[in-house]
């Protein structure tokens, strides 16, 4: 087995760990919170997905290994696979990131006294101050 195939056998399998990670954890999941309250405050952010990140970067990895592998050979091809493989992987990082959604982190003071975040992903039609009510997590002005 020549050098560049080994490298493509342990690219594969790191390739395969990151996918199965990357899909086993899902995400933070947000209990369905309900009730009515007083808007506190809201902030806007971006939300980008780990699940995405991590497909992209690894998929530029290997277009970026594939195209590296063309280059040259012995040594200088596995060198050219290697950084090729590593530009790609940091590329599809890169893409992942430019695509991250605005999302907006509503802080209500519920009628039970208790403070909580709502991330909602439409632009609110409320402001501070506002009375609202969410229903499974939905915010909606009352």
């Amino acid at each position: 087995m020549t050098l560049a195939n080994r490298f493509f056998s342990r690219l594969a399998a790191l390739c395969a760990a990151v996918i199965l990670t990357a899909c086993a954890s899902g995400g933070p999941q947000t209990p369905a919170i309900s009730g009515t309250g007083v808007v506190s405050s809201i902030s806007e952010t971006t939300e980008t997905s780990s699940g995405k990140t991590a497909m992209t970067s690894v998929l530029g990895s290997l277009v970026g290994g594939a195209l590296g592998s063309t280059i040259g050979g012995g040594t200088g091809q596995v060198i050219a696979t290697t950084v090729g493989a590593t530009a790609g992987s940091v590329a599809g990082a890169n893409m992942a990131q430019r695509s991250a959604a605005t999302v907006w982190d509503v802080s209500i003071r519920f009628d039970d006294g208790i403070n909580r975040v709502v991330r909602v992903r439409d632009m609110p039609n409320f402001r501070p101050g506002d009375k609202v009510r969410v229903v499974n997590g939905a915010v909606s002005l009352l």
